[in-house]
């Protein structure tokens, strides 16, 4: 059991600090957020801000990036990385992810989602509650699939892409870097 420092404290911030209590691998868990106007939550001490983690790298071997927006949760977990903090995958107890799957540092897996064989998700991911992403899928850094979002098999979703809740990425599709596929859209 280890230590876990989560940076980012608002609505993600949350959900993967019930994810990783669900985990059972970590003792204690506290955040860095920029808010003054909250001390704890859920019951978590938040303490220092976001860009505290440099202070706070010889206290905490685990740190996990918890901001929806892509390039800056991407961004930060560059930075902790050179800081030298490991960086943990966290994956909800409620998800099924193939043994025959890669997952990269710093993504979450949420509730109800499946990941396949062969699938590749990189580095900085969320992979959110009810989506899935199919069979020799690449899904490359800093992505959101949001909820209820269905990654076909062997597609590639460029980096830094958004795949909107209830969207449906067809078999074989190739999209760029930043791409946004709105809500319940498909392509």
């Amino acid at each position: 059991m280890s230590d876990l420092l989560i940076i980012g404290a608002g609505g993600h911030g949350r959900v993967v600090l019930e994810t990783a209590e669900l985990e059972g691998r970590w003792d204690n868990i506290r955040f860095l957020d920029d808010r003054t106007d909250v001390e704890m939550v859920l019951d978590h001490r938040i303490i220092g801000k976001m860009d505290d983690y440099k202070r706070n790298s010889k206290k905490y071997e685990y740190a996990i990036v918890c901001i929806g927006n892509n390039e800056k949760r991407l961004g930060l977990i560059k930075e902790i990385l050179k800081v030298g903090y490991k960086v943990p995958v966290i994956i909800h107890p409620k998800a099924s992810v193939s043994k025959y799957s890669n997952v990269g540092y710093g993504s979450v897996i949420l509730a109800g989602v499946v990941i396949n064989t062969g699938a590749k998700i990189g580095m900085g991911c969320i992979i959110n509650i009810n989506s899935s992403v199919d069979h020799d899928c690449e899904v490359y850094d800093g992505v959101h699939v949001c909820s209820g979002a269905v990654v076909r098999s062997t597609c590639k979703i460029g980096g830094l892409s958004y795949i909107g809740a209830g969207a449906v990425v067809k078999s074989g599709t190739v999209l760029k870097d930043k791409y946004v596929l709105a809500d319940g859209e498909s392509v």
